[in-house]
């Protein structure tokens, strides 16, 4: 991606300005359904009053962000917290999915509870959602961002237990993620 001027149209008058302009991009690969073949899936999530919350964009349900190869995930999503002022204090790949003929991996970044919300995010509860269910060899046909943030929680509750990191991360944590109970291999049905 460049600061050179993006073309005119057939006629056009208007001055040629940038097509992107590198020192406001929150990752160096912009996110396009026609450019990028693997996108970066931002959950920003904070703990107040034993709850926890979602930051999100105001525009989306989620941030996508473009992954240049080469990059290491974990690093763009801290690149992005600390873009929107926020404090990080765990990322964690928890999912990955094929959308739109695209693998988008999801982070979940725990961040501190902000003071002040920068002005391009909102604040929303996180509600419980079921899972979204495929087959034995299909994925779901849709998953919902909140299927994805219940998934997550799933498997932090697990790791909060099992992994001392992620348990010395997000102590404070550990009451919210006792309400979830991991189901491994529900998806194939009870056994006969």
């Amino acid at each position: 991606m460049t600061d050179e001027p993006g073309p005119l149209a057939e006629g056009s008058d208007l001055p040629r300005v940038p097509l992107v302009h590198q020192a406001s991009a929150l990752s160096r690969t912009a996110w396009s359904a026609d450019i990028v073949g693997q996108s970066i899936e931002c959950l920003f999530l904070c703990l107040r009053a034993d709850e926890v919350n979602l930051l999100r964009p105001i525009h989306a349900e989620s941030l996508r962000l473009g992954w240049r190869p080469n990059h290491e995930a974990g690093d763009i999503v801290i690149a992005a917290c600390e873009r929107y002022g926020l404090a990080p204090i765990l990322a964690h790949s928890t999912s990955w999915r094929f959308e739109s003929g695209r693998v988008v991996l999801t982070y979940i970044a725990a961040v501190e509870a902000p003071d002040v919300l920068n002005e391009h995010l909102t604040e929303v509860p996180v509600v419980r959602s079921d899972l979204a269910r495929g087959s034995a060899f299909a994925p779901p046909p849709q998953i919902g961002t909140a299927q994805v943030i219940e998934h997550a929680c799933r498997h932090l509750a697990w790791l909060i237990k099992d992994d001392p990191e992620v348990a010395a991360a997000i102590p404070e944590w550990a009451t919210y993620l006792g309400t979830f109970e991991p189901e491994p291999f529900r998806n194939f049905g009870a056994p006969s």
